[in-house]
């Protein structure tokens, strides 16, 4: 598969871990369902911390990659959901320390609520390898 990161001068620069635009070939396209800070045995993990909770929801979409035969830079797309935006800065912490250097593409939304109250992000994501 490759990746090829797609910006253009006439847009305003990306400030966070994600480009614009990717253009992508690969044979497989794994769609990711949203996944929420729950742990393998379903409890809640990081009550209260939306970085931990991202990185509960990251570990997840990990373990699905995996199991597709794919991993984080077959990544092509995320979105990411917020009940307050203002835990924008730690969500993104969790995403730079899972990807790394790799930047996909990222939509990042605030809801109202999600699932469960106590539940403050969840991630889905699109990968092709």
């Amino acid at each position: 598969m490759t990746v090829k990161s797609i910006t253009s001068t006439e847009i305003a620069a990306t400030t966070g871990p994600f480009v614009p635009a990717t253009l992508t070939t690969g044979t497989h396209v794994l769609s990711v369902s949203g996944q929420i800070a729950q742990g393998p045995d379903g409890q809640l993990v990081g009550l209260g911390d939306s970085e931990a909770q991202a990185k509960q929801c990251l570990n997840n979409i990990d373990a699905l990659l995996r199991v597709a035969g794919a991993s984080k830079d077959d990544v092509v797309r995320v979105v990411v959901y917020l009940t307050d935006i203002r835990d924008r800065t730690a969500v993104a912490r969790a995403r730079e320390a899972y990807f790394g250097e790799h930047r996909p593409a990222a939509t990042l939304v605030e809801v109202s609520a999600l699932v469960g109250k106590d539940f403050l992000v969840e991630i889905e994501a699109t990968a092709i390898f």
